[in-house]
C-alpha cells in the first residue's frame, strides 16, 4: 500500500515537471515566433534605437535657459554629412544657420520702425524650420518669396525642431521688438504641439544622428521634472547607455519582443492610472494659455498673429482629436488662420522621421498661406508697413 502511495507522489510530481517544462517550450516558441513577426514587421529594440539616438549632444547643437533651444553657426562638417545620407536636407539647412543659431540666410540685427518692409516673423517647430524640405523650398521660404513679389519683405524664421507654442512665444518677445514685426506667423503641428507644450524647451538634447529627447519627465501629478541626461537617454530608447549594461542585457535590448512588451505595459498603466485623459486635458489647457498669451502680446505690439494650421498624416486620412481642438482654440480665442488641409494629399507626407512634408506640402501651404496675407492686406488697404516702437 505503502508502495502505490510512492509511485502515486512521484507521478504526480512528473506531471507537474512535465506541464512546467511545456509550458516553459511553448513560451519559448511564442518568444520565437513573436520576435520574426516583429522583424517582418521593422518594429525596433532597445538597440536599434540605440543606433539612432547618441549619449552625446552634438557640437552644432546648444540649449540653454537663457536663450533656448538654437543650433550653432559654422559647426556642422562634411564628416557630420556621413549621419545625413538619407536626409542630406538636415545638413544642408545646418549649413546655413545665422549667429543667433536659427535657420536663416539672414543675421537678426535690430532694424528700424520706419522700414516699409513687410517685416514677417515666423515661429513654430521642425515643419516651420522647414524640416524634410529643400532649402528655399519651406512653407516659410515660399511665403518670403511670393510677398516680396507684391511687396519688400524680410522673413525671419525662428523655427526650431522639438519644440512647442510655449517656445513660439519666447522667440517672439525677444525678436518681434528687433524686427518691429508687421506680422507674427505661427506654424503650429497638430501631432504633437498640444504635449510639446507640457514641457519646458531649455534642456533639449540633439545627437549627431539629429535624434533629440528631453532632459524632463513628468512626476505623478504630471508636472515635468528635470532628469539626468543618462534617465533621459533611457526613456528615449528604453536602455541605459551599452558601457553600464551587463552580457545578458547587452543579449536582451536585441529583443523586440521584450521592448513591445516594456511599451505595452507603460500604455497600459497610463490608461488604467487616467494619465492619458489628464495629458489631453493639461496639453489642451496649456496650450491654449500659451495662444492666448501669444496673440495678446503681438497685438499689444501693433501686429497681427496668423496662424498656419499643420495637419498630420492621419488628418489627412480621417480628422483628428487634436486637429479639431486646434480649430476649436483659434475660433475661440479669435486668431485667424490658414488650414491647408483640404489641399494635402497622402502624397504630401514622408512616412517616416516624424511624417514632415514633402516639397510639395510645403509649397501648396506656403502658397496658401502668402495668399491669405497678401489678401489681408489688400482688403485692409494697407500700404505703409512702418512700424510704432515696441512695447
Amino acid at each position: 500500500m505503502a508502495d502505490n502511495t510512492e509511485k502515486k507522489k512521484i507521478s504526480k510530481g512528473k506531471k507537474i515537471k512535465f506541464a512546467l517544462f511545456t509550458l516553459l517550450f511553448l513560451l519559448v516558441i511564442l518568444f520565437v515566433l513573436a520576435e520574426v513577426a516583429f522583424y517582418f514587421m521593422k518594429y525596433p529594440s532597445s538597440y536599434d534605437r540605440m543606433q539612432k539616438v547618441s549619449y552625446t549632444q552634438a557640437k552644432w547643437w546648444t540649449c540653454d535657459t537663457i536663450n533656448g533651444p538654437r543650433y550653432v553657426a559654422h559647426q556642422a562638417t562634411l564628416d557630420d554629412s556621413v549621419y545625413f545620407l538619407r536626409e542630406i536636407w538636415y545638413y544642408k539647412r545646418l549649413k546655413m544657420i545665422n549667429s543667433d543659431g536659427y535657420h536663416d540666410k539672414d543675421e537678426f540685427t535690430p532694424l528700424s520702425p520706419d522700414s516699409d518692409s513687410i517685416k514677417i516673423l515666423a515661429a513654430g517647430d521642425s515643419f516651420t524650420w522647414g524640416a524634410s524640405s529643400d532649402v528655399g523650398s519651406s512653407f516659410v521660404d515660399i511665403l518670403e518669396s511670393d510677398v516680396n513679389k507684391v511687396h519688400p519683405a524680410l522673413v525671419w524664421n525662428t523655427g526650431i525642431p522639438a519644440t512647442g507654442t510655449n517656445h513660439a512665444v519666447f522667440t517672439t518677445k525677444k525678436y518681434l521688438p528687433l524686427q518691429h514685426s508687421n506680422y507674427v506667423v505661427l506654424g503650429f503641428y497638430v501631432g504633437n504641439d498640444f504635449g510639446d507644450n507640457m514641457l519646458p524647451f531649455d534642456r533639449i538634447i540633439f545627437n549627431k544622428m539629429a535624434s533629440c529627447y528631453s532632459q524632463y519627465d513628468f512626476d505623478k501629478n504630471l508636472n515635468p521634472v528635470k532628469i539626468t541626461n543618462r534617465e533621459a537617454y533611457k526613456i528615449a530608447t528604453g536602455s541605459y547607455p551599452m558601457e553600464e549594461l551587463n552580457f545578458f542585457q547587452k543579449i536582451l535590448i536585441h529583443s523586440r519582443t521584450r521592448y513591445f512588451i516594456s511599451e505595452l505595459g507603460k500604455k497600459i498603466s497610463n490608461r488604467l492610472s487616467g494619465n492619458k485623459e489628464k495629458t489631453k486635458e493639461i496639453g489642451y489647457k496649456l496650450t491654449r494659455d500659451y495662444l492666448n498669451e501669444l496673440n495678446t502680446y503681438v497685438k499689444a505690439n501693433n501686429a497681427e498673429l496668423v496662424v498656419l494650421v499643420i495637419p498630420s498624416l492621419d488628418d489627412v486620412k480621417k480628422k483628428e482629436e487634436n486637429y479639431t481642438n486646434a480649430l476649436e482654440l483659434l475660433k475661440e480665442l479669435n486668431i485667424q488662420y490658414v488650414d491647408p488641409l483640404d489641399q494635402l494629399t497622402i502624397a504630401d507626407y514622408l512616412t517616416i522621421d516624424g511624417g514632415h512634408w514633402h516639397n510639395s506640402g510645403h509649397i501648396k501651404a506656403g502658397h496658401l498661406l502668402s495668399a491669405y496675407l497678401l489678401n489681408h492686406i489688400k482688403s485692409k488697404s494697407q500700404t505703409d508697413f512702418k512700424q510704432k516702437a515696441s512695447k
